[in-house]
């Protein structure tokens, strides 16, 4: 008796499941022709629920919208409780209206909330108190028909591009915020790209996470990392091995890196107009030595701790040109923080680093000649078509005539670079004391008076 009630309740739950899996159907149905939107048209191809339900996919959608706005897509699968599905996955999407072409292979929401989110309006469905876990799409393709401006200026135009993107992902999604991004193998072309005109570029790979600010165009990234830039433009030819950047300031630390920027200047002289050539040629022999690529690295070390009522913030920055030149810059500054805040509240919350209240410090300045300076003379004693003994002459004499006017300190850094560019010395060392940030306006209205009032050394090696 009881194995019958097992089967009577096994074969009633199946005649059940296509009656409630047809509701989810029928519903699906009625969703998606809302998108069409007063005025506009709707054509789908079928649609249907799994056998034992789960899930619902409609096929072959085509909507017209009023503004002739075109959307097709080839499958639309709601997976899950229709009402809170788990994802919805679109494959086969096509959206073109008057300015722009986009395509994918696929696009999947994570938990959307909603079987049809109101995709006219993503930003009013998702925000800070309900984002959207996730997002991914597959094989994207941008194309653009009319031409735009990137910002309010005449002369970011971009017009004619065409980009494709592998693969994009992102979690915690909101009008305001990102919580995590990722993108493989975005490539793409334009026509103007604005004031490095025609353009093609390439980045295999970029990632960031809690990105907030975008409200108020104003982003700012807990952390960012790519790799493998490439831009080759009428105005601009580089690539970029690496770049990351770590500013989240709650952990005590911060660090930017920028790693081996390449510049082609060979190549973009010879982009560059006629009459221009020849004096671009002549800085490029200056800082490349004569290869016409120009490679750079930077790195950007901070620290911030509490000190009491208030904090102490220290920062290392290296730049260095190969070939050319190094430079140094290592700052160790104590700061006022407004009563009642704490440090990590403080330095986390900064946008504005122009308006940390120093109460001093030190700084010290120090640059390393890698072969720049020494070329330097050669090229402006022909310029001014006299020898190099007579340029170096003269550039001692207005080093001179500076520390007389202006303070021996000064004089001692000028004539110290004339040293470097004469071979006499490679390192130019400076040293300074800073006052309190309160007295900076003061002093600024007298800035002979800078280099005593501010302690500076040069030391030169």
């Amino acid at each position: 008796m009881a194995r019958l009630n097992y089967i009577a309740a096994a074969a009633l739950g199946v005649a059940l499941v296509p009656g409630l899996a047809q509701a989810d159907a029928e519903q699906l149905e009625q969703d998606l022709r809302a998108l069409a939107g007063k005025g506009g048209e709707i054509n789908i191809g079928d649609v249907s629920d799994a056998l034992l339900g789960g899930s619902s996919t409609a096929k072959d959608i085509s909507i017209t919208q009023a503004d002739g706005t075109v959307i097709t897509i080839l499958s639309y699968k709601v997976d899950g409780d229709y009402e809170n599905p788990d994802e919805v996955i679109a494959k086969g999407i096509r959206i073109s209206d008057s300015d722009l072409d986009i395509a994918a292979d696929s696009l999947t929401l994570e938990a959307p909330g909603s079987a049809v989110p109101d995709f006219s309006n993503l930003s009013a469905t998702y925000n800070a108190e309900n984002p959207l876990p996730g997002l991914s799409a597959e094989a994207l393709v941008l194309e653009q028909k009319e031409p735009t401006l990137l910002d309010d200026d005449e002369s970011s135009e971009l017009r004619g591009a065409h980009i494709e993107i592998a693969s994009v992902s992102a979690s915690n999604i909101s009008k305001d915020a990102i919580g995590e991004f990722s993108l493989s193998d975005l490539s793409g072309n334009a026509e103007q790209f604005a004031e490095l005109g025609a353009a093609t570029f390439s980045l295999p790979s970029l990632t960031f996470s809690g990105l907030v600010g975008m409200e108020d165009d104003a982003p700012q990234f807990d952390d960012l990392q790519l790799s493998d830039l490439d831009i080759s433009a009428d105005k601009l030819v580089m690539t970029l091995a690496g770049m990351a950047m770590d500013s989240n300031m709650e952990d005590g630390e911060y660090r930017s890196s920028l790693d081996t920027l390449t510049l082609d200047l060979a190549k973009m002289i010879e982009l560059a107009p006629v009459d221009e050539r020849t004096n671009l040629r002549m800085v490029s022999n200056v800082l490349t030595g004569g290869t016409g690529e120009l490679t750079l690295d930077s790195v950007l070390d901070g620290t911030w701790q509490q000190d009491g009522d208030n904090g102490d913030l220290a920062s290392r920055f290296e730049l260095s040109a190969a070939d050319a030149f190094k430079f140094n810059f290592d700052a160790d500054l104590p700061v006022a923080i407004p009563e009642g805040v704490e440090a990590s509240e403080y330095f986390a919350g900064l946008e504005d680093w122009t308006e940390l209240d120093t109460l001093g410090g030190d700084v010290v300045l120090n640059l390393e000649d890698l072969g720049v300076f020494g070329r330097i003379v050669p090229v402006a004693a022909a310029t001014q078509q006299i020898s190099e003994d007579e340029f170096l002459a003269q550039m001692r004499t207005q080093a001179e005539g500076f520390g007389t006017l202006m303070g021996p300190q000064l004089g001692e850094l000028l004539s110290g670079l004339v040293q470097l560019m004469a071979g006499e010395a490679s390192n130019l060392a400076v040293n300074l004391t800073l006052p309190p940030s309160a007295e900076a306006e003061a002093l600024s209205q007298d800035p002979l008076g800078l280099p005593d009032a501010m302690k500076m050394q040069v030391t030169v090696k």
